[in-house]
């Protein structure tokens, strides 16, 4: 039924834990998991004089991109998954990479996604790149809320 899941990933714990029922879906479908994380370098730029960013930021963020998909292996195999995955670090805004971009290039059955994410500021409500994800995606979106936050 679903052969291929994406799952974007940012770190919090509400992806980590779409992250784990994704792996519970793909071993039962025997789905592929395509695991991305975005780099979001439209909120680096600057919009006026006096703005000044580390001249290492861009490979700072892509760093910490890599490490959250490594880190995001690591959880899958601790959790003893058997699920075959893809990786991949994207540039752009998550909400249009996930809901149109990522899951119009590849064929993408099912998106699982956390309810929030990093953004305390999101916390409050259903998170902002969550809502648009289900509002505008071509595909089925799984919304997983971390046991953690209840």
């Amino acid at each position: 039924m679903y052969q291929n899941i994406l799952v974007p990933l940012d770190g919090s714990h509400n992806a980590k834990a779409a992250l784990l029922e994704a792996s519970q879906l793909a071993h039962h479908f025997k789905s592929t998991l395509h695991l991305v994380t975005i780099v979001n370098e439209q909120r680096y730029v600057p919009y006026g004089y006096g703005m000044a960013y580390p001249a290492d930021l861009f490979a700072d963020l892509n760093h910490r991109a890599e490490q959250i998909l490594t880190e995001a292996q690591t959880l899958l195999r601790e959790h003893k998954s058997t699920a075959v995955t893809t990786q991949a670090v994207v540039r752009g805004i998550p909400k249009k990479i996930i809901a149109e971009d990522y899951a119009k290039e590849h064929p993408i059955d099912l998106i699982v996604m956390g309810k929030s994410g990093v953004d305390a500021l999101s916390r409050v409500i259903l998170g902002s790149t969550t809502a648009y994800v289900v509002r505008h995606s071509p595909t089925n979106v799984l919304v997983i809320s971390d046991p953690e936050d209840n």
